[in-house]
């Protein structure tokens, strides 16, 4: 294994003599600028061959997307500069974020950008040749056959810590063409922590509130545990999990999963684990947003009685304080019972993926688990949405009248204001008074039609009705 390209030493020598030749060239020489060590740099540019330059094992922008082969993720670890671990970065470089084994049509447009256009903005590389900046466009220019790469070249005492910042701020700058995806955004964000980067330098790296990355992080959290429930001993006897590559659409998913447990776990932890132990499993599904809302605390109990887990005596007891011989009320053993149920879902989705090398009775057994659990599911979030449709309706009439008092509320400061300030007309009000009196009469005529029963308000509207239809007889 070797952290040191091969061709390190050749790279050095070449990017040296075009360096110098580019500073005994008259005229303006062509530069890029960067943010270094908490100042503006002015770096040179000069034109490399494409083929002897190496994609960056350690870009954020496919960290993710690495699990998706075993094999050859391990080859990078090991050689990470050798043709096998290139190779594989160039395929993930090319690739879908959400789908690595498919081209991103985001490539394909830059692709056909750079042969219509050429380039446009510099690269960035190391003294040994490792593109810092410009990998995706380094795969895109070899696939066009073409034979130059102008890139930005950086200090030679640039260590890696420069490089992840450098990396991160250009990454970061809004005229970017291609964002980082979910996953590798949050790696970054751990990464930098993992540093021991302080949390207001992590926010303005990031341009984020306290509150984003505290839900960022309790986002990550989150798919490393679903991940950790869903490991398996595959038949070779090595481990098989779900991976941060399948997570990569479930962003708006998951953000909607933090702000409603948030809210519930101030008031009712119990019902807040019993939430997030439901809704991931509708993620697990990969349900969309709208039915992960009809899925609250009680939605199983409620909706999908078959998915409703048994639960052990045992469960729900206490849990020991770390350090004392102090105990404290564990999750319910609902909670406990949804976990495993979850658990057993997600640990099926390992089990059922192409790669798993499990036998043939073991994916049947996982496939018909999800194949009932989705039935049931999906029954249930049925009813839920047929019974939150009629119960919408239902509320709809209150909720109308509602809007209309806060409307009348208005109404009523603009009216003591315009009186105050002496802009007060009686005449102004006059039409829409009459329109309101309309209204009142056909809403008391709406209301009282087939009702034989009347609250003190609907007595109130059908009196007013009534001294109004004597008036004016």
């Amino acid at each position: 294994m070797s952290n040191v390209p091969k061709r390190a030493q050749d790279n050095k020598a070449i990017i040296e003599e075009r360096l110098a030749a580019s500073r005994s060239t008259e005229g303006v020489q062509e530069t890029v600028s960067i943010e270094w060590r908490g100042n503006s740099m002015h770096l040179p540019v000069i034109s490399m061959p494409v083929e002897i330059l190496y994609y960056n094992p350690a870009t954020h922008r496919i960290r993710a997307q690495r699990s998706i082969d075993s094999a050859k993720d391990q080859d990078l670890d090991n050689d990470p500069y050798g043709d096998l671990g290139q190779a594989y970065l160039q395929q993930l470089l090319k690739g879908d974020p959400t789908n690595p084994e498919s081209v991103d049509p985001a490539f394909e447009a830059l692709k056909e950008d750079l042969k219509v256009h050429g380039q446009s903005e510099p690269g960035l590389i190391t003294r040994s040749g490792v593109l810092i900046n410009g990998n995706t466009r380094r795969a895109a220019l070899s696939e066009l056959k073409q034979e130059h790469i102008r890139v930005g070249v950086l200090p030679p005492d640039a260590s890696l810590d420069d490089l992840r910042s450098i990396e991160l701020a250009l990454q970061l700058r809004k005229d970017h063409k291609r964002d980082y995806s979910f996953m590798n955004f949050l790696l970054a964000i751990e990464e930098r922590i993992q540093q021991g980067r302080p949390t207001h330098e992590i926010m303005t790296d990031f341009r984020i509130k306290a509150a984003t990355l505290e839900r960022h992080l309790w986002i990550l959290s989150l798919i490393r545990e679903a991940i950790d429930r869903s490991r398996i001993v595959a038949s070779d006897g090595l481990p098989v999990s779900l991976r941060l590559v399948d997570f990569e659409e479930q962003q708006g998913k998951l953000e909607e999963l933090y702000r409603s447990y948030s809210a519930l776990k101030v008031k009712t932890p119990d019902e807040a684990e019993a939430l997030r132990e439901q809704r991931l499993l509708a993620i697990a599904f990969n349900k969309s947003k709208t039915d992960l809302r009809l899925i609250e605390s009680d939605f199983l109990e409620k909706y999908a009685k078959p998915l409703m887990p048994e639960m052990s005596s045992t469960q729900g007891s206490t849990v020991r304080i770390p350090g004392t011989q102090l105990t404290a009320p564990g999750p319910s053993a609902m909670v406990e019972a949804l976990k495993a149920s979850t658990t057993a879902v997600l640990q099926a989705r390992a089990a059922t993926q192409p790669h798993a090398d499990v036998s043939t009775m073991e994916r049947a057994v996982a496939q018909q688990l999800l194949t009932t659990t989705r039935t049931a599911l999906d029954d249930g979030l049925d009813l839920a949405g047929r019974q939150g449709r009629v119960l919408k309706r239902k509320l709809a009439a209150a909720d109308r009248l509602s809007d209309a008092n806060d409307a009348l509320e208005l109404a009523l400061e603009a009216v003591g204001s315009a009186k105050a300030t002496g802009n007060f007309s009686m005449s102004d009000l006059e039409d829409g008074i009459g329109v309101m009196r309309e209204n009142l009469h056909k809403l008391a005529q709406i209301v009282s039609r087939g009702s034989s029963e009347a609250t003190d308000g609907v007595r109130w509207l059908q009196a007013i009705a009534r001294v109004e239809m004597g008036a004016e007889n």
